[in-house]
């Protein structure tokens, strides 16, 4: 007797397949500038470090003309960065504690005034070293607020995800008012003198502060 086997037919099953999921989101180099907040703080901050750069190139060359004497501007030096090495710690608190887009919109104020006030000073030469002396300090002290606060406000403008590829371009930023700064300020020491590069300084501080002020606030991801 042969046995015949029945093959059964499947079952047809009453859930449809499984979907392949969506790859994820392509990240490229600029990746984060997709977000509207931070790139109009990255371009903000290409004129701000621009003009950063210039009044340091003509702040040097301007202490070195009034005293003839190297170790003044060392001295000068000394008086912008002392603060971020002493305040930087206080500086990171109050970055934590109070809202970032307020401090930096200060900051920019702050930094603003004294560009203009040496600006003043220089053009109608009346300038001394310890005037020198006295607004690089004071720019220290604002700096110290100012560069804990910038980095943490990018994470609130972007996010996790997108952190590192903000860093890098942050860092990019920074690099290329290094390298426009100090030939844009040559130029006008050479042809006008130092004080129109402190007044150009000046107004490049407006297109930070208009960028955080064009910010949307209900895009940014604020944590307490």
């Amino acid at each position: 007797m042969t046995a015949i086997a029945e093959v059964a037919d499947p079952v047809p099953s009453s859930t449809p397949p499984a979907r392949p999921s969506a790859p994820p989101a392509r990240r490229t180099t600029f990746s984060s500038l997709r977000t509207r907040n931070f790139r109009l703080f990255a371009i903000g901050q290409l004129f701000s470090n621009t003009g950063s750069w210039m009044q340091r190139i003509a702040q040097d060359w301007l202490v070195l003309t009034l005293t003839g004497s190297a170790t003044a501007v060392g001295i000068t030096t000394a008086l912008q960065f002392l603060p971020t090495l002493l305040f930087g710690l206080v500086g990171g608190l109050i970055a934590d504690r109070y809202p970032k887009r307020r401090i930096l919109v200060a900051t920019q104020v702050g930094m603003a005034t004294m560009a203009a006030t040496l600006a003043v000073l220089t053009i109608t030469h009346v300038v001394a070293p310890w005037h020198v002396y006295v607004i690089a300090f004071g720019l220290g002290l604002v700096t110290a607020v100012d560069n804990p606060t910038r980095q943490a406000f990018a994470n609130e403008m972007v996010g996790p995800d997108q952190l590192r590829n903000a860093i890098s371009i942050n860092s990019s930023v920074f690099q290329l008012g290094g390298l426009i700064g100090p030939a844009i300020s040559g130029l006008l020491v050479n042809a006008v003198g130092p004080g129109y590069a402190f007044a150009l300084n000046a107004v490049s501080y407006t297109a930070p502060f208009v960028a955080l002020l064009l910010m949307r606030e209900s895009e940014l991801s604020i944590r307490p």
